[in-house]
């Protein structure tokens, strides 16, 4: 499909001024990519390390016989942040004498010092002053995971949250273990090769990607982002703000991966956005409807584990919040955010009654949709629970649906 006349934001590409003085101080430095499974690892002995025993050092030599979880991450990524509560726990549950977590980030020292004085992340830290670690290891956005086996060669290319200790633990033991791929993410000077006439106000192309296609994100600013490889639940996503209007996928997503191509010449962010999301749903056939649900709401409730579990946020960000799928996430959010989210995702309203002040940071994810899958994660996780209220409250969700009589998006042939 191509219309002739969104973005979502990632968690940061990579500083080109790092990069620049990286090259200047070892020579051309790799920009080519993620690493491929099966290669050696980069180098990674140029890291300052934090939290690490006197003497310590990172270099594959010492480091040998280790599984290594590089987890590449910032202060100011509030995914990253988010997700520390997944990574103290992964850290505390595994051997150190057979695992090694190492935190990089880019950013200046004592950023770094400040926000570790804040918040806590176990296993080692390692500051990369002058970028060249994210440089040889093609980290362009974040929160980016790169698993290296005992022999120093890349494992898998991941993120933290996707990773669990069984699995890592698979690698350990020589056995296969399937991780989630990132998202390649490049930046290009040029504009989109959509194929659209240069003196288009904006041109928008969605069309099928090949079975085996890599995905990845292409930024051409200032004329737009193209999506390359993407499933039709990742294209959803990138088009629409899942976690603030509360979209509710009702039926399965088309099968098969897209590209998506944008070119915009001084278009308002507005019409770029309303275009994008129009011309996915029309060539997905979806529809998009609100939908008022009124039920007896959950009490939101504080344990005896809530001052152990919940973890203050260090963001000094706005707040994020939302619920995608089963996935929640809050971001320098309340206990009254933390409702939000939670009756988004449940579809039932929600009402604090925790007593919990100060800002705080969770991601977790719950299957289903019932009281007491809710329960059993918010326990263990937050020491949190939701007990059944009487008060009667209704909530707006939006539901997301195939539209009547319409054909497979994957049998639809692209269309200008």
């Amino acid at each position: 499909m191509q219309l002739t006349g969104g973005s979502v934001d990632v968690c940061a590409a990579l500083r080109s001024s790092a990069i620049t003085f990286a090259a200047a101080l070892f020579g051309a430095i790799p920009l080519l990519g993620l690493p491929d499974k099966g290669t050696p690892a980069p180098p990674v002995d140029s890291l300052q390390l934090l939290q690490a025993p006197t003497g310590a050092k990172a270099d594959w030599g010492s480091l040998k016989g280790k599984i290594v979880i590089l987890d590449f991450w910032a202060t100011w990524c509030s995914p990253c942040v988010a997700s520390l509560p997944h990574l103290n726990q992964l850290v505390g549950s595994l051997d150190p004498a057979k695992f090694q977590f190492i935190s990089v980030d880019d950013e200046d020292l004592t950023a770094v010092e400040s926000f570790l004085a804040k918040k806590k992340m176990s296993g080692w830290v390692g500051v990369d002053a002058t970028g060249s670690v994210l440089a040889w290891y093609g980290i362009k956005s974040r929160p980016t995971t790169v698993i290296v086996d005992g022999n120093g060669k890349i494992a898998a290319v991941t993120e933290i949250d996707s990773v669990s200790a069984d699995e890592l633990q698979a690698v350990a033991e020589g056995k296969s273990a399937m991780f989630k791929p990132v998202m390649e993410i490049a930046t290009s000077s040029g504009s989109s090769s959509a194929g659209s006439p240069s003196n288009a106000l904006f041109a928008i192309s969605l069309s099928k990607a090949a079975t085996a296609a890599k995905q990845s994100q292409i930024n051409h600013s200032p004329t737009g982002t193209d999506y390359l490889g993407t499933g039709a639940d990742s294209l959803f996503t990138s088009a629409f703000d899942v976690f603030h209007d509360r979209y509710v996928l009702i039926d399965p997503m088309p099968e098969g991966l897209y590209d998506l191509r944008t070119n915009f010449v001084d278009v308002p962010k507005s019409v770029m956005d309303s275009a994008v999301r129009q011309a996915v749903l029309s060539a997905l056939h979806l529809q998009i409807q609100p939908k008022t649900v009124t039920k007896s709401a959950y009490i939101l409730r504080a344990t005896g584990a809530s001052k152990q579990l919940l973890s203050p946020s260090a963001s000094t960000r706005k707040v994020k919040r939302g619920s995608w799928r089963g996935g929640y996430l809050l971001m320098n959010g309340t206990m009254d955010d933390l409702a939000y989210v939670l009756a988004t995702g449940l579809e039932n309203p929600v009402v604090n009654e925790t007593g919990i002040e100060g800002n705080f940071d969770a991601r977790f994810k719950i299957e289903g949709r019932d009281l007491d899958s809710a329960n059993a994660v918010l326990r263990s996780t937050l020491g949190l629970e939701l007990v059944q209220g009487d008060q009667e409250t209704s909530i707006t969700v939006f539901e997301v649906s195939k539209q009547e009589g319409s054909k497979s998006a994957s049998a639809t042939k692209p269309q200008q």
